[in-house]
């Protein structure tokens, strides 16, 4: 047995403490037959592929929170048991590639910090934050409740409050838990729209009220900064303005991390038009960085009409940051989408010729070049001429029986020379169908250009 463990039990034995057999014999069986370390999911992807944290290896956390969260236990015997090391990331689960950089990278500040209340365990294990991105690991322990699994964005984990270095903040979040044995694993995962720069050292309030239906109070103090985090971390200060009419755009931040990106762009503007104006974002050489979200700060009255506000557009992680920006600013005038606006193309690849043009009326073009239908995939290939986002349109295949096909909105760049790109689809045979949207409404587009050398 563990050293620490078989010592304390001893002092137990003499104060006459008895120690259930079942937890002695399940510490043995944790400590004895914990997964390789290199990779924590190995053993349960074997057993069953399942989503998320399905995939979550069974280790000594399992006996440590199981039975400090019964309600039976001394308040020795638990200090000793929330020692015991929780091996592997929830991390390492996720289904999002981004967040399993955090594990791969030793990017999370480890916590392991554990609140009880109303029969319900709560732990968090872990904690990221960089690139507009915070990222809170956590186990869930409870025979008082029907403990859920969800994929990511499907359901909620717990409801709470939250602020840093006691300040509110806007967020978007989202969840996503596995149940395994009666025990939650799960990771909540924040888009963060921050008023003013951080300390040094952040830390995070968050003030747990709810989980399962089941009402308590689970408060927490969490530092949210580590040393590993800042290495990775590259952060630009361009400073780089336009005007559009009678709006000015200040490109204040540029801030890349392997788990989350975002862009801060400071906006003033007639109150009227602050609704009018988004953002698409691409390196240098015009490739889409993708989008991970957004939020908007509170509105600031600059008087003569005038409002001031910023908006943080939220990108995924790299690991490196790219040479320049390249910011799409799209003006559409207020004007509301309106479906009878926008004609729907049908082309049969089958039975067209390539290269094949669809023009939009501002003037950019979408080229479909041609299609391969492989063994497992069907890869679309097409050039773009204009409008940067058209990379990223919508575009779906339809088959023979007339179903829908379709992918991530996410292109692969195949050429630096050109504006060439790819698009995967799943399998498909026969005669398939190429769909898309011409919006015929000519929405206006400026371009800042930013070197980040």
């Amino acid at each position: 047995m563990n050293k620490k463990l078989e010592d304390q039990l001893q002092v137990w034995g003499k104060e006459e403490e008895k120690v259930p057999e079942f937890f002695s014999k399940g510490i043995d069986d944790a400590l004895n037959n914990l997964p390789d370390l290199h990779s924590p999911l190995e053993r349960a992807r074997k057993k069953k592929r399942k989503p998320f944290a399905k995939t979550i290896a069974v280790s000594a956390a399992v006996f440590t929170f199981g039975i400090i969260g019964s309600g039976f236990v001394s308040p020795t015997m638990a200090k000793v048991l929330s020692e015991v090391p929780i091996v592997g990331s929830i991390f390492a689960g996720s289904s999002d590639s981004s967040l399993k950089k955090l594990e791969e990278k030793g990017l999370a500040s480890k916590l392991n910090e554990t609140v009880i209340d109303n029969g319900v365990s709560l732990t968090i294990t872990e904690a990221f934050f960089g690139g507009g991105r915070l990222a809170i690991s956590y186990i869930i322990e409870t025979d008082k409740a029907d403990l859920k699994l969800f994929e990511k964005n499907q359901g909620n984990g717990f409801s709470f409050q939250a602020s840093i270095n006691e300040k509110p903040f806007t967020y978007m979040a989202g969840f996503e838990q596995n149940v395994n044995d009666g025990v939650a694993r799960g990771i909540l995962d924040m888009g963060v729209g921050l008023e003013s720069e951080l300390p040094e050292k952040p830390v995070l309030q968050l003030n747990v009220n709810e989980i399962s239906g089941i009402k308590g109070t689970w408060n927490f103090n969490i530092p949210v900064s580590n040393k590993e985090t800042k290495a990775a971390t590259t952060v630009f200060t361009p400073m780089v303005s336009t005007t559009w009419d009678k709006a000015t755009f200040v490109v204040e931040k540029a801030e890349f991390t392997p788990a989350g990106s975002q862009i801060i762009i400071d906006s003033t503007m007639p109150r009227e038009d602050n609704d009018h104006y988004r953002f698409a974002i691409y390196d240098e050489n015009g490739t889409s960085l993708g989008v991970a979200g957004g939020s908007g700060s509170s509105i600031i009255d600059k008087g003569n009409g005038l409002v001031n506000f910023k908006n943080t557009i939220l990108l995924p992680g790299r690991d490196s940051a790219p040479k320049g920006l390249i910011i799409e600013v799209f003006n559409n005038h207020g004007e509301m989408y309106d479906p009878s606006n926008s004609k729907e193309v049908k082309l049969p690849l089958n039975e067209t010729k390539f290269p094949y043009t669809i023009t939009y009326p501002n003037g950019s073009e979408l080229t479909i070049t041609n299609y391969e239908q492989l063994e497992d995939k069907t890869v679309l290939y097409y050039d773009i001429k204009g409008s940067l986002r058209l990379q990223n349109t919508f575009i779906i295949l339809e088959d023979q029986n007339g179903e829908s096909i379709t992918s991530n909105m996410d292109a692969e760049r195949t050429s630096l020379d050109g504006l060439s790109f790819k698009r995967e689809f799943a399998k498909t045979t026969g005669p398939i169908t190429l769909m898309t949207q011409v919006d015929k409404t000519n929405t206006e587009v400026k371009q800042i250009k930013i070197s980040l050398d």
